[in-house]
């Protein structure tokens, strides 16, 4: 197991709990830990310098998220790959596309190819490390989706990563909805809302991977 930065390891922590269904917070209290183990301020000593966790606390994250050492390394891996990618990969000056959620049914946000139209979109400095340049973030700006997600985070969506099952989606249709993905049909995607409910969400219909989200 190997990172270049330090960072490339609470990275790979941040991206486990997410695909595990967890706020970085939620994994630590479901490991055992302090719910503030995981907290951007605990990651860093009083000199700047980056704090790695220590190996009983990744031994309980890891037990929490049944995945093994050898699972955790991949995820590593993806994460030092990611930081080796150039600038090309990252938004625009550090700055990123933004929306509220509960905007996101707007059909002319989208072109046809359902990417974001631009002068329709603010923009903020991104809190991502690693967004593309086809990327946008949503701001969650109701309390419907807690506690997978707090009301006031951003998350960040990425039109161009392939959905795979049990994935996280965003689904533009009238009224958007945060769902699981289950299957793909000639039809459309067919969706888990994190209430239960199952959808078909039509082909026309903007379906885009969550990739990452702020505390």
């Amino acid at each position: 197991m190997r990172a270049d930065r330090p960072e490339q390891i609470w990275d790979a922590i941040d991206r486990l709990a997410f695909e595990k269904g967890f706020t970085p917070s939620g994994l630590a209290r479901a490991a055992g830990l302090d719910p503030t183990a995981l907290n951007p301020s605990k990651r860093h000593m009083a000199d700047g310098r980056v704090r790695l966790p220590r190996m009983e606390t990744m031994l309980a994250l890891l037990r929490a998220a049944s995945m093994s050492w050898h699972d955790f390394a991949d995820y590593l891996a993806g994460e030092t790959k990611r930081g080796q990618e150039g600038p090309e990969r990252r938004s625009v000056a550090g700055r990123i596309k933004v929306v509220e959620f509960s905007r996101l049914g707007t059909a002319e946000l989208f072109d046809r190819a359902h990417l974001p139209v631009p002068h329709l979109w603010s923009e903020v400095g991104s809190p991502f490390a690693d967004a593309g340049p086809h990327d946008y973030a949503i701001r969650l700006d109701s309390a419907v989706y807690e506690p997978s997600f707090r009301q006031g985070s951003l998350l960040l969506v990425t039109p161009a990563s392939v959905i795979h099952k049990g994935d996280r989606v965003i689904c533009c249709t009238p009224s958007p909805i945060i769902a699981i993905a289950d299957q793909g049909t000639e039809n459309g995607w067919r969706v888990t809302t994190l209430s239960g409910e199952d959808l078909t969400i039509p082909t026309a219909s903007p379906a885009h991977r969550v990739t990452a989200a702020t505390l």
